[in-house]
C-alpha cells in the first residue's frame, strides 16, 4: 500500500503551513469557464452539477469535490461554494460540486423508476421516507417537501430528511464514478481527489471514504456482461483500494449527526473496524469558530473518538501528524459561513496552505484508467446502517 506520504511529517512544519498566508502571490493565471453537467446514479436519478476545470493542467491536476450540508433552501449554488471553487481552479486543482437529490433550484428528475423504489440498497428508505411512495404510477420527480405529508410541521420535514440523508452516499458515489469518467477521456486526474465539506456533509463524505478503501480503485475484471454494482462487492477481490486516491479532506464546522442512521458508534466504527488504513492514509484538517463552543465539541468528537488523531497515552495508536484541528479565532460562524474574503478568518488560506502541502507529493501519481461505466451503490448495511429504520 503505498502511503500518502513518502516519508513522516514533521508536526511542527506542517502546522505552520496551516498559518494564513499573507505573502504577495504572483498573477494566477484565469480558470475557464465553468461548464453545468449531469450525471446518473445507481438508483435512477439525474443530478446536476458545475465542474470547474483547472487554470493549469487539468488532465493531470488532482480533483477537489464540494459537498455542502444537505438541508432546506441548501444548494450548491448557496453561500461561498461558487467562489471557493474558481480559488481552488485558479490555483490548479479541478473542482465539482452538485446538488444533492431533492435539492437546488430545479425538480430531481427519476429517470428510473424500477430502480428508485425497487433496489434492496436504497429503496426502503425511498419508500419509507418520500411521502406518496406506494401510489400509482410511480413518482417519478422528487423535491424536498416530498419527505413528509402535506401540512406536516417544518421540523417534521428536515428529521425525515435527516434519517434519510444515508442515501445521498449514492449521490456522492455517482459523482465519483462521473468524475471517474471524465479521468478516462483525459480531463482531469482523479488518482487524487479531495473533499471539503460543511457540517453534516461530514458524516456522508467520511461514510463514503470508509467505503472506498473496499472498492477497487479500477473495474475489476468480470463475467460478460457483469458490472461492479455495489461497495463492497461479495466475492470481489480488492488488490488496490480506491481509499488511496482519496488524497484528503477538509470539514468545515464538522456536525455530529442528531438522531439519524449515523450514530455515534456508526461513525466511530468506520475508522476502527472498517477502515483502519483510512486514519493514516486519508489527511484531514477540521476547521471550527474558535468562539463556537458546539462546533469545538462536535469537532473534537470526530477528531479525537471517530479518527483518534492524538491518541491517550499507552494506546496502540501512532498520532496522526497529518490530521489536524484547527480554531479560526475570534468568530462563532459556521460551517460555509467561515469562507469569503474575510482575510482576518483566513479560512481559504489555511484550507490551500493543506491541500498544496499534500500535492507536493501527490502531483508525482500519474493519471491510471478506472473503466467504471456506470455508478455504484454503497451497502448502507456495511456501515451498520439499516434503510428500514
Amino acid at each position: 500500500m503505498r502511503r500518502w506520504m513518502a516519508a513522516p511529517l514533521l508536526f511542527a512544519v506542517f502546522a505552520a503551513a496551516l498559518l494564513p498566508v499573507s505573502t504577495p502571490r504572483a498573477l494566477a493565471q484565469k480558470a475557464p469557464d465553468p461548464v453545468e453537467e449531469s450525471f446518473k446514479t445507481a438508483d435512477g436519478v439525474v443530478l446536476r452539477g458545475i465542474f470547474h476545470a483547472s487554470a493549469k493542467n487539468p488532465g493531470n491536476d488532482p480533483v477537489v469535490i464540494l459537498l455542502y450540508p444537505p438541508g432546506k433552501d441548501n444548494s450548491m449554488n448557496k453561500g461561498e461554494w461558487k467562489a471557493l471553487a474558481n480559488k481552488l481552479a485558479t490555483e490548479g486543482y479541478n473542482v465539482f460540486r452538485f446538488d444533492w437529490r431533492a435539492h437546488g433550484e430545479k425538480v430531481t428528475d427519476i429517470k428510473d423508476t424500477k430502480a428508485f423504489w425497487q433496489n434492496p440498497v436504497t429503496g426502503p428508505a425511498n419508500n419509507r421516507y418520500i411521502f406518496g411512495a406506494n401510489k400509482k404510477p410511480l413518482k417519478n420527480e422528487l423535491v424536498w417537501k416530498d419527505f413528509a405529508p402535506p401540512g406536516a410541521p417544518a421540523a417534521q420535514l428536515a428529521q425525515n430528511v435527516k434519517k434519510y440523508s444515508p442515501v445521498l452516499l449514492t449521490d456522492l458515489a455517482a459523482a465519483r464514478t462521473h468524475l471517474d469518467q471524465k479521468n478516462d477521456n483525459g480531463e482531469v486526474n482523479t488518482s487524487s481527489v479531495y473533499l471539503i465539506g460543511a457540517q453534516e456533509a461530514a458524516a456522508v463524505g467520511m461514510a463514503w471514504i470508509t467505503a472506498e478503501w473496499q472498492r477497487p480503485a479500477t473495474h475489476p475484471v468480470l463475467g460478460l456482461g457483469q458490472t461492479y454494482q455495489i461497495c463492497p462487492q461479495p466475492g470481489i477481490a480488492v488488490a488496490t483500494e480506491a481509499g488511496e486516491t482519496i488524497a484528503g479532506a477538509v470539514w468545515l464546522t464538522a456536525m455530529r449527526p442528531e438522531m439519524t442512521p449515523f450514530t455515534e458508534n456508526n461513525l466511530k466504527g468506520w475508522a476502527s473496524k472498517l477502515a483502519p488504513k483510512m486514519r493514516e492514509n486519508n489527511p484531514m484538517l477540521f476547521l471550527y469558530g474558535g468562539t463556537d463552543a458546539t462546533g469545538k465539541r462536535n469537532t473534537d468528537f470526530y477528531y479525537n473518538e471517530v479518527l483518534v488523531a492524538d491518541p491517550k497515552k499507552g494506546s496502540t495508536l501512532q498520532k496522526l501528524e497529518q490530521t489536524f484541528s484547527k480554531e479560526i479565532k475570534g468568530t462563532n460562524l459556521v460551517g460555509d459561513k467561515l469562507l469569503g474574503n474575510n482575510k482576518e478568518l483566513g479560512t481559504e488560506d489555511r484550507m490551500m496552505a493543506f491541500l498544496n502541502e499534500i500535492q507536493k507529493e501527490r502531483s508525482k501519481i500519474t493519471r491510471k484508467k478506472r473503466d467504471y461505466a456506470t455508478p455504484y451503490f454503497i451497502d448502507l448495511t456495511f456501515l451498520g446502517i439499516d434503510p428500514t429504520k
